[in-house]
């Protein structure tokens, strides 16, 4: 059973959430809302018996209006994570071969800790501070992006992005 902290860390972080929908294998999907962004995140990823240094929960967060694209890349994860058994590593470059969103420039994503919130937001802990679950933000990225972390590395993209701070939560980028 997905850990009780799990929910109102999200909340505290993301907003106000309700659920969107019945995902595979237990895992639901909770659409959270900020002024700033919108967030789709999964609850109950971190009961399921992954390959993962953590047990874990993903977000993705976009721009308000285009909340399909945060569900569709939250749901895809999930799907790449069951099937493989395998959580992503943070932080983690994740190509596509095609667009990941029709009609857009978003080839890949980005597993990785959340750009626009606090540190503790990537983490539920106990009191002690001890890491319960590890919560993995899914970025949108886009071809030049990815062409970039598969040629210069993980760590030249990063640098560039804190550099040009493009619009990360904007899928039509």
């Amino acid at each position: 059973m997905t850990d009780p902290r799990l929910a109102g860390h999200l909340t505290r972080f993301l907003g106000a959430g309700t659920q969107a929908e019945q995902l595979t294998r237990n895992v639901q999907l909770w659409r959270y809302e900020r002024p700033e962004f919108i967030s789709f995140a999964t609850q109950g990823l971190s009961d399921l018996d992954v390959a993962a240094l953590q047990p874990q929960e993903l977000v993705c967060s976009v721009q308000p209006g285009q909340d399909g694209a945060a569900a569709h890349i939250v749901k895809t994860m999930l799907d790449m994570i069951i099937e493989t058994d395998r959580g992503p590593l943070v932080t983690q470059l994740i190509p596509g071969k095609a667009p990941i969103l029709d009609r857009t420039n978003i080839f890949g994503l980005l597993a990785t800790s959340h750009p626009y919130l606090d540190d503790a937001f990537n983490a539920v802990t106990d009191d002690s501070g001890v890491i319960l679950i590890q919560v993995v933000t899914l970025l949108p990225l886009t071809a030049a992006e990815v062409r970039q972390g598969e040629t210069a590395g993980l760590d030249a993209l990063v640098d560039t992005l804190e550099q040009t701070d493009p619009p990360l939560l904007n899928v039509t980028r």
